[in-house]
């Protein structure tokens, strides 16, 4: 089945069904524009000439090119240089629309995402508000399914968008396509690269986990009730396509999309080159534990990394302003504590005492700075 056809039924089925309120990507309506552009139509008719003249066909004076091209093959060059540009008419229209396209869907799937998050860590009548507000039944099950259609969701239209961009440099014979992905990249719009993404993955597994904190995810009877269902019915669906492992050198969580796509997130804090402890991503999608990062923006941990100043840049690919939109990894965090308890333990003792000496230091300044001795 191709591509299209995928999206066409994921979108019809499983997430008109999970997820109602979702935008979409229109892969057909990009791929019927780019159809349209006089650029491909051109293509089009000067492949269909070639082939008459194989054949032995007459073709029109106006519609071959192919004895002017052998004779003068710098002209040739010059020609395929024109189709290097962006064709007007495409442009007015196309990357405007596919910018609005990605940015809706890259909104809701945020929006979804941390919904689904904080519904799972939420307890008590903040858990209830929740379920009111979100929709979305807190049961184990229910919030797997939701859960793998989300980055089903985002996996899928990252494709699509992808796909569209090779197709529009493979009609225009330009680079533009390639050069908007980068500016998605830069926008923090790529899909496949959000820090989202390991959060539900961290949410499946945690889900899968045979013990998980009662505060934190069995919170109310219903759960209780379906979670040996739920642990025995989607924990082989599930390992087919999230795997953390900690056992290697390399501490990595793994997400095979079927037959399409496999991401790695490496798990290891550069800074430290530890399993990363309190997780913060940065928006540039990098991650580290919250004391390296605090320490990198010489900020105190215990303030946060929202207390970094608005230039500081990213410690590995020295992008500014990325403090400012960094977001904690709470499912993550969590399943770092039940995948590797001894280390979470161990590195919780060590960061209790560093912010306590932090803290300790920093008000003293503080206190000498305001009284003046």
């Amino acid at each position: 089945m191709k591509f299209g056809k995928k999206y066409s039924v994921f979108v019809e089925t499983e997430a008109h069904r999970l997820l109602p309120e979702c935008s979409n990507v229109e892969f057909k309506r990009f791929k019927k524009l780019l159809k349209r552009c006089p650029l491909h139509c051109a293509a089009n008719e000067s492949s269909s000439s070639e082939e008459a003249l194989s054949l032995g066909v007459s073709v029109p004076d106006d519609a071959s090119t192919t004895s002017d091209d052998e004779c003068h093959p710098q002209q040739r060059s010059q020609s395929v240089e024109m189709h290097e540009f962006s064709c007007p008419a495409c442009d007015a229209e196309f990357f405007p629309d596919l910018l609005k396209a990605v940015s809706s869907v890259v909104d809701y799937f945020t929006k979804s995402s941390r919904q689904l998050r904080n519904l799972h860590l939420a307890t008590g009548p903040r858990r209830l508000l929740l379920r009111l507000k979100t929709k979305i039944s807190p049961d184990t099950p229910n919030m797997m399914k939701v859960g793998n259609t989300l980055v089903s969701y985002g996996c899928m239209n990252a494709l699509a968008v992808r796909k569209i961009l090779k197709k529009y440099d493979k009609v225009h014979g330009s680079l533009n396509g390639r050069e908007f992905k980068t500016k998605l990249q830069v926008m923090h719009a790529e899909l496949l690269q959000s820090p989202w993404l390991i959060e539900l993955g961290a949410l499946a597994i945690n889900l899968m986990a045979p013990k998980v904190p009662r505060p934190l995810c069995l919170a109310d009877s219903t759960d209780s009730m379906h979670y040996g269902q739920a642990h025995q019915s989607f924990q082989a669906q599930q390992l087919d396509y999230w795997t953390c492992d900690f056992d290697s050198e390399k501490h990595t969580l793994s997400y095979v999309f079927p037959e399409t796509v496999r991401l790695d997130f490496n798990l290891e804090c550069p800074i430290c080159l530890e399993v990363v402890f309190d997780p913060v991503a940065l928006g540039c999608g990098h991650i580290f534990c919250r004391s390296c990062v605090c320490a990198a923006a010489s900020v105190p941990a215990f303030q946060g990394v929202k207390a970094a100043r608005r230039g500081d840049k990213c410690p590995i690919c020295r992008q500014s302003g990325v403090y400012i939109t960094a977001m904690y990894l709470d499912e993550l965090a969590v399943m770092i504590k039940i995948r590797c308890e001894e280390y979470f333990h161990e590195r919780k003792l060590e960061e209790r005492e560093a912010r306590l000496k932090e803290a300790k230091e920093y008000w003293e300044r503080e206190a000498v700075a305001m009284m003046g001795f």
